[in-house]
């Protein structure tokens, strides 16, 4: 795995940021371009990266030197095996499961696994959740993918750990100033909002902390904003046409969202125009 540490404890940290591998991809690159990147991390007293991502940041040499150059420049950032999730709900495995299939619910095959392979009749003869989630993993239900280092990639695999993890800061952890989701992956978004909406009933009698995002679109406009990066620069790390969500101010004041397909040139245009804030 990464060279970095490994997070056990909840430690009373309040601005949490939870990363993927397309953030860290992102990031990396803009590294090499030039464009530091330490200081978008550094307001954070915790910076978690889930084993299952760690996997997919190890395919690259250059992704795992980046995470453990952060480490060493002093940035709170930590591993966390998806086992280990337990102790973050103080226990409660039956809570723990809720989040596990909320975080699933609109893939049906892990869906149908967790219900074949995991519930039970009674909640009590449930096997431990270390036991059953480390096997969840393994007999993956989703297509795999093999990657060009050889390794057996695990299709959403980091996605689900993702929401889960985050599910359980929001959840469990209420006195959280802010928990934020750095990726350029739509499926997380998707699958954290859809569980976060069915684990309402569940955790009815708790507050929450809502979950925040920070895109690689959403990081651009920032850095374009504050003078840290010109458009030329943009144009150099912005290397593929994909879906942005933004919001525009009208003329009369009023606010539109808009959700759709942008290239490169439409893209700077967005930029250049002071009435845009990228969202996703």
């Amino acid at each position: 795995m990464l060279n970095i540490p490994e997070y056990k404890h909840y430690n009373s940290e309040s601005r949490i940021a939870l990363i993927d591998n397309s953030a860290i991809s992102f990031m990396e690159k803009m590294e090499r371009c030039g464009v530091p990147t330490a200081e978008l991390l550094g307001e954070y007293e915790l910076i978690l990266i889930p084993n299952w991502v760690g996997m997919e940041i190890k395919d690259s040499p250059y992704r795992s030197t980046y995470i453990e150059n952060l480490f060493k420049d002093g940035l709170p950032i930590y591993t966390i095996a998806e086992e280990n999730y337990a102790q973050l709900v103080h226990e409660e495995e039956g809570r723990l499961y809720s989040i596990v299939y909320a975080a699933s619910a609109t893939l049906g095959a892990l869906k149908s696994y967790l219900r074949r392979h995991v519930e039970k009749p009674d909640p009590l003869d449930m096997d431990a959740y270390e036991e059953w989630i480390v096997k969840m993993y393994h007999d993956w239900p989703m297509n795999d993918v093999c990657t060009a280092s050889g390794r057996v990639k695990r299709k959403n695999a980091g996605e689900i750990s993702l929401t889960i993890l985050a599910e359980i800061f929001s959840w469990y952890y209420p006195s959280a100033e802010m928990i934020t989701i750095y990726t350029q992956d739509r499926d997380t978004f998707f699958y954290q909002g859809n569980a976060h909406k069915q684990l309402k009933k569940a955790f009815h009698d708790r507050s929450h902390v809502q979950v925040g995002y920070k895109s690689n679109d959403w990081l651009l406009q920032q850095l374009y904003m504050h003078g840290q990066i010109t458009l030329d620069k943009v144009n150099e790390m912005r290397t593929d046409e994909r879906t942005v969500t933004y919001t525009k101010r009208r003329k009369d004041s009023s606010t539109v969202l808009v959700t759709q397909k942008v290239d490169n040139e439409q893209f700077l245009e967005l930029l250049k125009d002071a009435a845009v804030q990228i969202i996703f």
